[in-house]
């Protein structure tokens, strides 16, 4: 999987949108955006690159074949406003049937898992930290690394999972677990959980130091 999936917007995510009627050809496409082929052509490659689409087929034409392109299944999540709602609800009836260190201990695992995904980063522990930080944007966080007294931090203001940890904290847990997957070392969390949650996340604490 690519290192981030940036959301289609103009007219890509146009082009997606047709999509999900079905397999297309870049002429079909062309007709009913009233866009030229050319330009069609360009936002299919960006689509392709991000993995929201793909060449599936061809369709006969007078002198040629013509290629279809059709939607992925993380193109078809681009339009789904039901995840958050699902996920906020699912974490409150998490929170009713376990305890709060098995709840954590979940979150923790799920992030892992999500970024066992993710192509690691290379580089010292700073150049690796700054990896996650940019990914972090690409979530939907405002991410910065700081440096001091020899300890390496990201914080962010605002927070991708507000909606699950303004609720609940072992929403924060996720992402740590993300981070300590992604990083290949043990991650502390620190965040601000008051009105507008911002994430903290210290890089290499000891893992008797993580809360």
């Amino acid at each position: 999987m690519s290192a981030s999936h940036s959301r289609p917007n103009g007219p890509a995510r146009k082009v997606l949108a047709e999509l999900r009627h079905g397999p297309r050809t870049v002429e079909q496409i062309s007709t009913s955006l009233r866009l030229t082929p050319n330009a069609v052509r360009n936002q299919l490659r960006k689509l392709q690159d991000a993995e929201l689409a793909v060449r599936s087929g061809a369709r006969p034409g007078a002198s040629k074949p013509s290629a279809l392109y059709s939607i992925t299944l993380e193109g078809q999540i681009q339009f789904s406003t039901l995840y958050l709602p699902v996920l906020t609800h699912f974490l409150r009836v998490a929170e009713g049937k376990c305890s709060g260190t098995q709840l954590e201990s979940f979150m923790t695992e799920t992030g892992k898992s999500l970024a066992a995904r993710y192509s690691k980063p290379t580089g010292s522990v700073k150049d690796k930290t700054h990896a996650a930080a940019r990914l972090l944007k690409t979530f939907g966080g405002i991410a910065e690394v700081q440096a001091r007294n020899g300890s390496i931090t990201i914080r962010s203001l605002g927070c991708p999972l507000s909606a699950l940890t303004t609720e609940n904290s072992a929403g924060c847990n996720v992402l740590g677990g993300f981070l300590e997957q992604y990083l290949s070392t043990p991650v502390r969390i620190c965040c601000n959980r008051e009105a507008e949650p911002r994430c903290c996340f210290e890089i290499g604490a000891q893992a008797s130091e993580r809360g």
